[in-house]
């Protein structure tokens, strides 16, 4: 179905014709509003037979423009004056709508321009009128009224205003003042700012990127602002009138500056893209361009997708969004660093930075491009290179961090088809392949560039499955293939950059002799996911095939193939498991084997946790993780320097609090916790609990405060009595306090008190900072453990007061079911509760004092919060102290889910 913009302008023109003869205003009005409705509907039908992004948002701006026109029309009759009197007015569409691009639901923004100071009256009379008729219609509006001197001024000094007059297209009004401003911003500012405007939009395209998205491969990427949205087109377009003088995406194929092939690419993802955004406006009603996980079910079904076997249907969209995406953000990158370098200074030593490099390569100013004096009529001549060149090139780039250029990439792309089986299993490709993962700190970077172009998934078949793969788990932010790529990145990191916070893992990884086998352990550890479900095995399976036909030695492939099999091992048990259990160490150790794979599974969980989206990692899950590394090693690597370590902390804090607490005092503390405690509390945290544990005295609960910037949360330490439901208590009165637990440790001493510490924010997700407030908290935490309040009462009231707050009833894409599972088998001692839900207020006490109910003791607990999903992992045991028989796990957990069955998800 296609769209005829004159049937749709004949129609529109006799439909408002007949609303222009209506006298009464108001009535007017009303018909104004009815039709623009109508016709919105009529798009909307169009749009869901198919009609492509572009026509659809094209004859929105015919409807707009034609409305427009004719409500200047009636405001001027309505006033008693004729058009001749606005001689030197213009009425200027601006932005998107300038480009003939206002999507169902988009704002319209428009200039209402002047030629000078005399007009400014007659100026802003007419447009306040029109404006209010636009309001009234129901149009959103951005607008502004300026003379043209101030429009020139405000372009100069503003780059959204600037580029928003790029797109400027006349409305209604005179063409003379128009002309007047075009000619004037290219006079006084694109022709003698070139340079200035273009680094501007690099600029600007750089921190779009950082605050939207610097990935199209997002799990929820914004269609018009991410990398790889509509945004991407509009600066190289911006950046095209600036260094060429060309408007649109076929002028620049038409004068060959941007070749047909690429434009016809542009133009398809674009079209794609618009149809997507197009999409979201109609279903919610309003301007959207979020495509969130909520919406993706939706928009794939409406776009004609469907489950299958393997993935829904919104994976099976997702998956071609992201190649469109990627498509549209690789395309737009070259031909707009290609506009910026036409424009860069010549400095009179350039020549001295161009250098030949072997196999018809030159390298110029940082890029690599073709030598064009070795041209004699083979593959260049018909625009593609012979893969082996491919390879040299990659390595080149990776060597030197030189990019490629357009037409290097251009022949990569042409030559693509020769990427074939000999080739992937010839020894030389092989060789060069396996030399660039070995690069420390270097070996994303080639990967990448090997990706962006398509041929690591045509060496890499495998590897082509999970291309644009996305995850629906609420936990990855990216899809398989950019998850895989920025994990490796993770890794070079520990190369490039010297945080302290990171130096052991620098120290682990710069022990390693050769980084091949953990680089291609992390380039293939989620390879299975191309499979569907269980991809560990699947992807141990694919992996061995990989291993075959690279031709490595045994003991590389084995070393891949045990990265693979425990890829998930140790960040499953270092937050999931008691880890002062010597059988959960003992047996975490068997299964590693050796030392060595435990060093290279410790470096992968880092850069795997580190890839899977900002501040995941974070402090919490680095202690656990090296807590556990560090009790292997103990078994794998023996050392005897651990009590040496323990007796030096002791000593150290003994001074630092010696002016208040005796050593012998801070020995028994030391003596009357595991061992673990002392190795992985932080020295801060240990002398928080001396303190409380000092003073606590008589008192029934003793606290203190202290803000956390890295973890952007408070920390709260208190030590108690402990008794059955203590947790329960505490847990109880955060929640009566609107108080969101993010992660709890919970520690006993022998002599019975609980030394216990807590992560915390408020119901707004923001730190808590005021001291009146801790002692508000700390009262009613004391209150309850007193028995004072009603807990059950003084929640439910919270939890009310919560659904009835507007911060709260944004909708959430996360589910609402729990998950809960028993393990029965890890610990001899405890049987093992885990809970896996969306984050809530009170969750962390409906499970505890659900567990207190049933006469249960929490021996131990983990409490975790990812993106609004929460983990919670709870050691039980019975009155008598044992673990629980397996027929009285299922009631309990019934129970469990009846307590959880009314909280309020938190977004």
């Amino acid at each position: 179905m296609q769209i005829n913009l004159t049937t749709i302008e004949q129609h529109v023109e006799d439909k408002l014709h007949r609303i222009e003869k209506v006298e009464n205003p108001a009535e007017r009005l009303s018909l104004y509003r009815k039709f623009l409705k109508i016709e919105t509907q009529r798009l909307h039908l169009r749009h869901r037979f198919g009609v492509g992004g572009r026509e659809i948002v094209g004859a929105r701006s015919l409807i707009v423009d034609l409305m427009i026109r004719r409500m200047v029309r009636s405001v001027i009759e309505d006033a008693g004056a004729n058009e001749s009197s606005f001689g030197n007015f213009a009425i200027v569409a601006l932005g998107g709508y300038g480009r003939h691009e206002l999507a169902p639901n988009s704002d319209i923004d428009v200039l209402f321009l002047y030629q000078g100071r005399k007009d400014a009256e007659r100026a802003s009379k007419l447009s306040e009128a029109i404006l209010y008729l636009l309001w009234d219609v129901g149009f959103q509006v951005g607008h502004s009224v300026r003379s043209l001197s101030e429009s020139i001024s405000i372009a100069r000094e503003d780059i959204v205003s600037r580029n928003s007059m790029i797109d400027a297209r006349l409305l209604w009004g005179s063409v003379e003042v128009f002309e007047m401003l075009q000619e004037r911003l290219e006079d006084e500012i694109f022709e003698k700012q070139k340079r200035q405007l273009l680094d501007e939009l690099l600029i600007e395209r750089m921190t779009r990127h950082g605050k939207f998205g610097e990935s199209a491969c997002m799990q929820e990427p914004n269609v018009k602002e991410s990398a790889g949205g509509l945004r991407d087109l509009h600066t190289l377009l911006w950046a095209a009138r600036v260094a060429y003088g060309s408007r649109t995406l076929s002028d620049l194929t038409a004068k060959s500056i941007v070749p047909e092939r690429d434009g016809l690419a542009i133009q398809t993802a674009y079209d794609y893209m618009l149809r997507v955004r197009n999409e979201l406006h109609f279903i919610t009603g309003r301007r959207t361009d979020l495509l969130s996980l909520d919406i993706q079910q939706q928009v794939a079904a409406n776009h004609g997708y469907s489950d299958t076997s393997e993935l829904r249907a919104s994976e099976h969209f997702m998956r071609d969004y992201y190649l469109q995406a990627r498509r549209l953000q690789r395309f737009c990158e070259v031909h707009l660093v290609r506009s910026v370098a036409r424009h860069e200074k010549k400095r009179w030593f350039s020549r001295a930075r161009t250098a030949p490099a072997i196999g018809g390569f030159v390298m110029h100013d940082g890029i690599l491009d073709l030598d064009q004096s070795t041209v004699d009529g083979g593959q260049e001549m018909a625009g593609r290179i012979e893969p082996y060149r491919m390879m040299l090139a990659f390595s080149y780039a990776q060597a030197t961090g030189a990019s490629l250029s357009s037409s290097v990439q251009e022949a990569i792309q042409n030559g693509m088809a020769a990427v074939n089986r000999p080739f992937r299993s010839s020894p030389d490709a092989v060789q060069a392949f396996l030399k660039m993962l070995t690069v420390r700190g270097k070996a994303a970077a080639g990967l990448r560039l090997m990706h962006d172009l398509d041929f690591l998934g045509k060496f890499l078949p495998e590897f082509g499955r999970i291309t644009c793969l996305v995850q629906h788990d609420l936990y990855h932010r990216y899809t398989v293939d950019e998850h895989t790529i920025k994990v490796i990145e993770a890794l070079d990191n520990l190369v490039n950059t010297r945080h302290r916070s990171i130096e052991r893992y620098r120290e682990i990884y710069n022990g390693i002799e050769d980084p091949l086998a953990l680089n291609l352990g992390l380039l293939l550890h989620d390879i299975g996911k191309g499979l569907g479900g269980g991809h560990t095995e699947k992807g141990i399976r694919i992996a061995e095939k990989v291993c075959a036909r690279l031709q490595l030695p045994k003991r590389v492939s084995e070393q891949v193939l045990f990265l693979i099999r425990e890829h998930l091992t140790m960040s499953h048990i270092a937050q999931r498991h008691d880890l002062s259990d010597e059988r959960v160490i003992s047996d975490f150790a068997v299964r590693m084997g050796t030392f060595e794979n435990l060093r290279l599974l410790l470096l992968l969980t880092y850069a795997d946790i580190n890839g899977v989206g900002p501040g995941v990692w974070n402090e919490w899950k680095d202690a656990l993780i090296w807590e556990l590394y560090v009790k292997a090693k103990a078994i794998l690597h023996p050392e005897e320097d651990g009590d040496r370590d323990r007796d030096q902390l002791k000593d150290r804090i003994s001074r630092m609090v010696a002016s208040e607490i005796e050593f012998e005092e801070v020995s028994d503390h030391f003596n009357m916790l595991p061992n673990n405690y002392s190795q992985f509390t932080p020295a801060q945290t240990i002398i928080e609990h001396l303190r409380l544990a000092h003073t606590l005295n008589a008192r029934v609960v003793k606290t203190s405060w202290r803000l956390n910037a890295q973890a952007k949360c408070t920390d709260l330490h208190l030590c108690a009595r402990n008794r059955r439901g203590l947790f329960a208590a505490v847990a109880g009165a955060l929640t009566a306090q609107g108080i969101n637990i993010l992660s709890v440790n919970l520690n006993t001493r022998a002599d019975g008190l609980a030394v216990d510490s807590f992560k915390v924010r408020d119901a707004a997700g923001e730190p808590i900072a005021d001291p009146t407030r801790w002692d508000q908290v700390d009262q009613t935490i004391q209150r309850a453990l007193q028995g004072e309040i009603d807990l059950e009462s003084a929640v439910a009231r919270r939890l009310k007061a919560q659904r009835s707050s507007k911060l709260r009833n944004r909708k959430s894409s996360l589910p609402d079911g729990a998950i809960i599972s028993w393990d029965n088998e890890s610990s001899d001692r405890c049987s093992i509760l885990e809970v896996r839900t969306a984050d809530r207020l009170g969750l962390a006490y409906r499970i505890a004092s659900t567990l207190s109910a049933l006469d249960l003791d929490i021996i131990f607990a983990k409490v975790a919060t990812e993106k609004n999903l929460a983990l919670d992992i709870i050691y039980v045991a019975n009155a008598a102290g044992s673990k629980l028989a397996d027929e009285e796990l299922t009631p309990i957990e019934e129970a469990i889910r009846l307590a959880l069955r009314d909280q309020v998800v938190t977004v």
